[in-house]
This record gives C-alpha cells, sequence and structure tokens, in this order.
C-alpha cells in the first residue's frame, strides 16, 4: 500500500456507533452510571454557539482533581480519548487497561513522535482528545502557565480547541459543573501556513484566555446561585 493510500485511511472517520469500540464504550457507561449519581455532573455552556457534535477537537481543561477526566468525558456526550503522561500509564497492566479506555500516553521527557501522531489521527477521525495543557495536577484550581502541546497538536490536527473548566462541588451534596467555552481554530487568530515559534506562544495564552473565560463564568454561576439570584438556565 503506498504511503498516499495509507494516510488517506488514517484521516477516515469513524462511525458514531461501531462495535469495534465496545470495550471502550463499556468502561464509559459503567463510569456515567457510578460518576454520575455521586457527583452528578452539569455541562453548562457560556455560548450560544455549540461545538460541531460530529467533528473533531481538542479539548482543553484545568486539572485539580482525578476525577477531572471522568467528569468532562461522561458530560460531554460523545466518544473521547485522553492524553496521558507515562507516569499515570504506569505498569504494563495498568497501561492496558487505561489504553482500552481510550488513553494515549506521552513521554513528556522526549519528543514521543508515536504518541503524538496516535493523538492526532484520534482528532482527524472525528474525535474529542482531552488534553491538560499545564502539564500536571493543580490542587489549587487555578490556571496556571500552558505548555505549547496543545496548539501544535490542534494544529496538525486541523481541528478546533474547546476550552473546559471543570471543579466538584465544595460539598457532597453539591453538583460538579463542567463549564464549556466557545471552540476556536487556529486560522481564527494565525492565518499562516507555518505559524512560528512566537506565533505558537501567542496562540498558547489565547487558550489560557479562552479557559479563564469558562472559570470566570463558573464562579459567576456560583456566585450568583449562593445568593439565591435567579442564574440563567445554560444547558
Amino acid at each position: 500500500m503506498s504511503n498516499k493510500k495509507e494516510a488517506k485511511k488514517e484521516i477516515k472517520k469513524d462511525r458514531a456507533v461501531d462495535i469495534k469500540f465496545l470495550l471502550m464504550d463499556l468502561p464509559r457507561f459503567f463510569a456515567t452510571i457510578s460518576f454520575g449519581l455521586i457527583y452528578r455532573p452539569k455541562r453548562m455552556y457560556i455560548s450560544k454557539k455549540r461545538p460541531d457534535k460530529k467533528s473533531g477537537a481538542l479539548v482543553i481543561a484545568n486539572h485539580s482533581s482525578f476525577t477531572d477526566p471522568v467528569l468532562i468525558g461522561i458530560s460531554m456526550g460523545r466518544r473521547m480519548w485522553y492524553l496521558a503522561g507515562e507516569l499515570a500509564m504506569g505498569n504494563k497492566l495498568k497501561s492496558t487497561l487505561l489504553t482500552g479506555c481510550g488513553c494515549i500516553g506521552i513521554d513528556r521527557n522526549i519528543s514521543d513522535i508515536d504518541g503524538i501522531r496516535k493523538a492526532v489521527n484520534v482528532m482527524k477521525r472525528g474525535h474529542y482528545l482531552l488534553m491538560f495543557p499545564q502539564g500536571r495536577l493543580e490542587r489549587d484550581g487555578e490556571i496556571k502557565k500552558l505548555k505549547s502541546g496543545a496548539v501544535l497538536m490542534a494544529y496538525q490536527a486541523g481541528v478546533p480547541i474547546l476550552p473546559v473548566y471543570v471543579k466538584k462541588g465544595a460539598k457532597w451534596y453539591n453538583r460538579a459543573i463542567v463549564m464549556v467555552g466557545e471552540e476556536f481554530r487556529i486560522s481564527d487568530y494565525c492565518d499562516k501556513k507555518m505559524p512560528s515559534m512566537a506565533d505558537i506562544e501567542r496562540l498558547t495564552d489565547i487558550a489560557a484566555e479562552k479557559m479563564h473565560e469558562c472559570e470566570h463564568a463558573y464562579y459567576d454561576y456560583i456566585k450568583a446561585h449562593s445568593k439565591g439570584r435567579k442564574v440563567p438556565k445554560v444547558n
């Protein structure tokens, strides 16, 4: 098979319902039931413009809890892949289980070409890929400096970036909130065929701003809700 045919096969979009994803969808189904009952995640949008449900996208989010990937995954209403560091993948057994659930391991200490290629191809096939661009767990929930890898992968895949802010409830009876921003494309802010490093840094700052918008929308909602004011219904 020629390289041209191989490339064409890689970008063919997957069907929404496909038996080959059964082993991946089953854990997601049980996670939806268990985590859904415990945390009752509520998805909210900060914009009237909704993401394209049929196209791939890179979902970027804050990371303050180990439950974040599950809460985001079950609240988005569609199959999702996850980018994870090699340390998170653990030993061979854990790595096999996580890979089966849609995790793609990336070695951050080297230029992991194979991991990046898998991640890019997943998005090209029309799926969501979740990434925590801060690169580590931030217990305080603050959105700090983002790594530029998110912008580079979205650019290579030719997909939009979807910013998200996720937060568990302060009390056990409070619902978890998944605040979804408005997706944007690299081409919206850079019309170059090959962005420079300066462009990548600028685009990474824009991505951080989009995440902060989701964060501010979350705290505005909580503040209004705690004071008993009527909060606009967004879902």
